[in-house]
């Protein structure tokens, strides 16, 4: 299949559509720091530049705001594409480009499992942990709890119902059902 029509199929966006006007990239809030604006990504898609896509910091840095989507003067959806391409470079064994995105998926997942919910705030201190940046954050860190802006984690004692429905989505997905 086609790597544009991968994208379509998983985003449901018609890529064709985007006429490079740019107002998605004018608009996206880490634009600056994406080596792909979402016209850029858009542009890609649709010459069928899968590594360029795939291997960008691009899909890794979009945190799915919608802003670039409710810019465009044609209803597509880029945030959908850029979603999409990450959901492909995952299943592709392709390693994020931005470490701190695994990590915080990660940190993410294993929250899930141990809690059945996220708790915001040990998610972001493992990600803070793991990359090496919890000392230099960390005097925010206690202003904000000595404040009551964070509470203390939960007991893992939630997890279970959420733990059955990850294996199983697991085993699905292992045995080739998407």
């Amino acid at each position: 299949m086609i790597f544009r029509h991968e994208i379509e199929a998983l985003s449901g966006q018609n890529t064709n559509l985007c006429f490079q006007c740019s107002k998605c990239s004018a608009g996206c809030p880490l634009a600056d720091k994406m080596d792909l604006k979402p016209a850029q990504m858009m542009h890609s898609i649709r010459l069928g530049r899968k590594e360029a896509v795939l291997n960008s910091t691009a899909i890794w840095l979009c945190v799915g705001c919608e802003t670039c989507s409710a810019r465009c003067p044609q209803g597509v959806e880029p945030a959908a594409a850029i979603i999409a391409a990450r959901l492909m470079a995952m299943k592709g064994g392709v390693p994020p480009k931005v470490k701190e995105v695994d990590i915080y998926y990660r940190g993410f997942v294993d929250n899930m499992r141990l809690n059945g919910k996220i708790h915001d705030a040990s998610v972001a201190g493992i990600t803070q942990l793991l990359t090496g940046q919890m000392i230099e954050n960390l005097p925010l860190a206690w202003k904000l709890f000595v404040r009551g802006r964070v509470k203390p984690p939960p007991l893992p004692l939630g997890g279970g119902e959420f733990r059955k429905i990850y294996r199983k989505a697991l085993e699905l997905e292992s045995s080739g059902y998407t």
